[in-house]
């Protein structure tokens, strides 16, 4: 009995683990600054920093970042995001049927990955 159990709790757990989640996981650390002074940082409308701040972007969602200061015009950018390739390892676990499909994509976001983890974004402010 523990023969067969092992070894299927074991492909169990691989199978229920993405590639991409795996090696990079199914968020990213991410940095927003300002040139000007007093900016107020913004990320999907949720204060995040004077100035400067970090915070962590969930791979499944998608993002804005907005700089504001009174007197000046807000600037919103959106986060672009791109594939990230170590998802395609998941062909090797199980042909990328479950590990590919429904936990990188589905599941996680995790085939996904963000561009850039440092932004400037300054207000267009008047000189």
């Amino acid at each position: 009995m523990k023969k067969v159990l092992t070894p299927t709790i074991l492909a169990g757990s691989i199978a229920l683990t993405g590639c991409a989640s795996m090696f990079n996981g199914s968020s990213q650390q991410v940095s927003v600054r300002s040139n000007v002074d007093d900016v107020e940082l913004y990320v999907n409308e949720q204060y995040i920093g004077k100035g400067n701040g970090v915070t962590t972007f969930k791979k499944k969602k998608n993002y804005t970042i907005t700089a504001r200061k009174s007197g000046c015009e807000a600037v919103t950018i959106p986060v672009s995001k791109s594939f990230d390739a170590t998802t395609l390892l998941g062909v090797f676990i199980d042909f990328g049927i479950i590990s590919i499909l429904v936990v990188d994509g589905v599941g996680t976001g995790a085939w996904q990955q963000f561009d850039q983890t440092s932004y400037v974004i300054d207000p267009k402010c008047s000189a």
